[in-house]
């Protein structure tokens, strides 16, 4: 998500004082009356942000840490996500860790352990207890500091910006107003919000402010540009595809997403995007559409379907999130279940994403790399082998994976990572029967493009009789690659039949494509699509 920087000028009131103690005493300053206004802008018709990573469920707990269940604020102070639970927990995701281990922290203020709202700078916790006060806890120096901001304040959301004190926001329930505070100088002001829209969340990050509302129980995210006490708006999305959930507070990750988290016991993180941009022209024009042809039901025991392969005797194998393999018949009914556990690591949820089929084994690729053999004995598969893939990015970084294709007469195996960025440089890499390198090439294409064509999102990849095809979830697009990365072609895939893509198969001259779900939505089927391959 780009965001393009525009200001307007607004005018500074003097506001209020502080305190510092040991005692937490405040000293109430009256706000001046006078007030600006603020447009809090409605979402246009069809303007929507939706799901792009379920964060919550991909959490690890190590021993002795408890769910997080009932959060009340987060705050992204990458690489970590700061989690705040009143009068229950404070801790934070270690986004550096490769399970997402959660760690909780002995939070020694009992004030800001009773926050409404809760945000971290480095050692300084900021935080409002929806009451007319903001408050500082210092948790080095064991120091509190607080200012009361007149009498009537009912401050329920706190924002902050991460380079030093001089830009500190608020929203005051009672008045409906956003309040912009200066610590250092003592100034601020007030803006009093148009329109009569609950407002859940606020976050800064850099030059980016973001605000999350309701109205009329459909919630919604706005972004504006801020410098200092300047506002513009830029963007508003409504929050599509979540049902019921309440959101209550909202951050800004370092590649873009957003992060909103929900009061939901289990499912309460989101990371989302615009869906214009995951469904998008994209950057290459499209050779074709694929043409719907059928689709399959799958049984509701298959939960978030994350990899499919194709096996000679018309048979299926499916992979999930759930660490599981499915056999399935010809017409997709089920025939066995099988759980996957490595030796290495703790296959966390979201863990394994893709399969290769053998007779009498698999192979299981995990999204950092690692293969697991799994060979059938006796009517169980156990796992007899682990391979991990070595192949790293100019900077020594190992990439990331969604999707493994084999050549299965030359035993080859064929990977695009699944990168983060327009930036990244998206490659195709061909490794040998062993799944040691045989060959890499940065993926190109030989004509003019509208952007950059490292924006596809590789989901899915299989090979079919010498070209490579890539499964894009970002723009739902199939997208053909010959044998040194050069993209020969794009075919469009229509939202509406595949609104989640995760995987494909060929077979017979069709792709099979493979959709995931979230835990409270049904099974998607499995979708055929005719196309000309060759």
């Amino acid at each position: 998500m780009l965001f393009k920087k525009s200001l307007i000028a607004l005018s500074l009131i003097p506001l209020l004082s502080a305190c510092n103690s040991d005692d937490d005493s405040t000293d109430p300053i009256s706000p001046v009356p006078t007030q600006p206004l603020l447009e809090l802008v409605m979402p246009e018709t069809g303007a929507s942000m939706v799901e792009d990573f379920p964060l919550a469920i991909y959490v690890s707990y190590p021993e002795g840490e408890k769910p997080v269940e009932a959060i009340t604020s987060i705050d992204v102070n990458w690489p970590k996500v700061d989690i705040h639970q009143a009068s229950t927990e404070y801790g934070f995701i270690d986004g550096d860790s490769a399970e997402l281990f959660y760690h909780s922290r002995v939070q020694d203020s009992n004030d800001a352990m009773n926050a409404t709202d809760l945000e971290r700078q480095q050692d300084k916790l900021w935080f409002v207890a929806s009451d007319n006060t903001l408050n500082q806890y210092d948790r080095a120096a064991d120091q509190s500091t607080a200012w009361t901001l007149g009498d009537d304040a009912v401050f329920t959301e706190l924002a902050i910006d991460e380079e030093g004190n001089e830009h500190i926001w608020l929203y005051n329930l009672a008045a409906h107003q956003l309040t912009h505070f200066n610590s250092v100088t003592g100034q601020s002001t007030s803006y009093s919000l148009t329109n009569d829209i609950a407002v859940n969340g606020i976050a800064i990050s850099e030059d980016n402010f973001l605000l999350l509302a309701e109205a009329d129980g459909q919630a919604m995210v706005m972004h504006y540009l801020v410098d200092g006490n300047t506002l513009t708006h830029t963007n508003s999305w409504y929050l599509e595809g979540f049902g019921a959930s309440e959101f209550n507070d909202i951050g800004l990750m370092p590649d873009g997403r957003i992060a909103v988290s929900t009061t939901d016991a289990k499912e309460n993180i989101f990371l989302v995007m615009d869906k214009s941009e995951l469904i998008g022209a994209g950057p290459i024009e499209d050779t074709g559409e694929l043409a719907l042809a059928k689709q399959y039901p799958l049984s509701a025991e298959i939960v978030q379907p994350s990899g499919i392969w194709s096996m000679h005797d018309d048979s299926w194998m499916i992979i999930t999130d759930q660490a599981e393999m499915f056999t399935l018949d010809s017409e997709f009914n089920t025939q066995a279940r099988v759980k996957i556990e490595f030796d290495s690591i703790n296959c966390n949820q979201g863990c394994t994403e893709a399969i290769v089929g053998g007779v009498d084994e698999f192979f299981a690729l995990t999204d950092n790399g690692l293969v697991g053999q799994f060979n059938q004995d006796n009517g169980s598969y156990q796992l007899t082998q682990e391979h991990q893939i070595t192949v790293s990015n100019d900077e020594g970084e190992s990439y990331r994976y969604s999707g493994l294709g084999k050549n299965e007469a030359s035993g080859e195996y064929f990977l695009v990572p699944d990168q983060g960025g327009e930036d990244d440089k998206d490659v195709l890499i061909i490794l040998n029967s062993d799944f040691t390198l045989k060959e890499k090439h940065v993926i190109t294409f030989p004509d003019e493009v509208d952007g950059s064509i490292f924006e596809y999102d590789a989901q899915g990849v299989q090979y079919d009789a010498g070209y490579v095809y890539v499964l894009s979830e970002k723009y739902t697009k199939v997208i053909k690659i010959n044998l040194t990365g050069e993209i020969i072609a794009v075919f469009d895939l229509d939202n509406a039949d595949v609104s989640d893509p995760s995987d494909l198969a060929i077979r017979d001259g069709q792709i099979y494509i493979l959709g995931d779900h979230e835990n409270e939505e049904p099974v998607p089927p499995v979708s055929v699509f005719d196309i000309e391959l060759h």
